[in-house]
């Protein structure tokens, strides 16, 4: 990964966090000093999130993404942020999430999430989601 790269993640890091600490008001920080497995951000209860900025995004991208989000969220509920150059902040979450009695069974599959604007995961995120 090139330092233009590294920079450019680190930027979209760092925007994340203030627009979620915008709209949920929680405090949400960039991690500093991530290791394998860490979330991107902190400062996001009950969420691990995955934080992606990127030049262009396909399907498979996404689904890339995803499995690397489930694998680092252990106990919590995963989320990817991502945006590519000149687009909107999207999330993308399990459907599951929401679904009372199905929550833990189908976070894993791509085809169970949802991909939606930032602000409507964060109405979701401070409604009190929890980790199964």
């Amino acid at each position: 990964m090139s330092a233009m790269q590294r920079n450019k993640g680190k930027t979209g890091e760092r925007e994340a966090a203030g627009l979620v600490r915008d709209l949920t008001g929680w405090d949400v920080q960039r991690r500093v000093r991530q290791h394998d497995g860490d979330s991107d951000l902190v400062g996001v209860p009950g969420w691990s999130v995955e934080v992606k900025r990127r030049r262009s995004a396909t399907h498979a991208d996404l689904a890339t993404w995803w499995a690397q989000s489930v694998a680092q969220a252990g106990g919590l509920v995963p989320v990817l942020l991502y945006r590519v150059d000149r687009g909107a902040w999207r999330a993308v979450w399990p459907v599951a999430a929401v679904l009372v009695q199905q929550r833990a069974q189908q976070w894993h599959e791509y085809e169970w999430t949802a991909d939606t604007s930032l602000q409507a995961w964060a109405a979701v995120a401070r409604d009190g989601v929890q980790a199964p």
